[in-house]
């Protein structure tokens, strides 16, 4: 140990060095040998994070890669199946109406029985019948979300309109000649007022195809 020039009692930088530590760049030698060394803190960089860990941030657009396709799934909407079920409902009725169609008839005013033409009471049950069974397998295709079944009850209204048409055409007027005294005015009320209905019908029944989330299959009846 050489001495302090100054001769104050103290020991100089040089053997301070020797004496402690000696760091040389980035490496500590410790030449105590009493003091256990202390490992230095791992870099934050080269710490592993715990598959356990929960990582709070917010998520990042997901991009699809090529060729791959992103399917959105939509919850089916209720519209088609209860409307399948009031028209089921409907196509019953019907049938009832073909055994309404052998029953008398009596005139409004008087009270008479009408005489009705037997080619009234054919077009009459056919009506019946006919649109009552479509309509019944339409209902039903419409519960089952098949758009083709939307398509059989549109065209049962529209065959139903004619076919009233031609009753009243026939002669079934059901005494309204009589009470309006023309039978073109009871053609051109019936025609008015049966099409409102039609029309009406129509945009009940087709309102599942107006949904964005319908859920009906691509079957199509033409």
């Amino acid at each position: 140990m050489q001495p302090n020039p100054w001769d104050d009692g103290e020991v100089s930088n040089q053997d301070s060095a020797i004496a402690g530590d000696v760091h040389t760049g980035a490496t500590i030698h410790n030449h105590s040998h009493g003091v256990q060394p202390t490992s230095a803190a791992p870099h934050p960089a080269s710490q592993v994070i715990p598959h356990d860990s929960l990582i709070v941030g917010v998520p990042q657009n997901i991009t699809p890669h090529m060729g791959q396709q992103i399917v959105y799934l939509q919850q089916q909407s209720s519209a088609p199946k209860v409307i399948g079920i009031f028209v089921i409902i409907w196509g019953a009725i019907s049938f009832v109406g073909a055994l309404l169609s052998f029953l008398p008839v009596e005139d409004p005013m008087t009270g008479e029985e009408l005489v009705i033409p037997t080619s009234v009471i054919l077009v009459d049950v056919l009506h019946s019948v006919v649109i009552g069974s479509m309509s019944i397998l339409g209902g039903y295709w419409m519960t089952q979300y098949q758009k083709k079944g939307i398509h059989l009850v549109l065209f049962s209204l529209i065959l139903s309109y004619v076919l009233t048409l031609l009753s009243v055409f026939l002669g079934g007027d059901g005494g309204l000649g009589e009470l309006l005294g023309s039978d073109s005015a009871v053609f051109t009320l019936i025609a008015v007022t049966q099409g409102i209905c039609s029309v009406i019908c129509g945009l009940i029944v087709a309102i599942p195809l107006m949904t964005a989330s319908h859920g009906l299959d691509n079957s199509s009846l033409f």
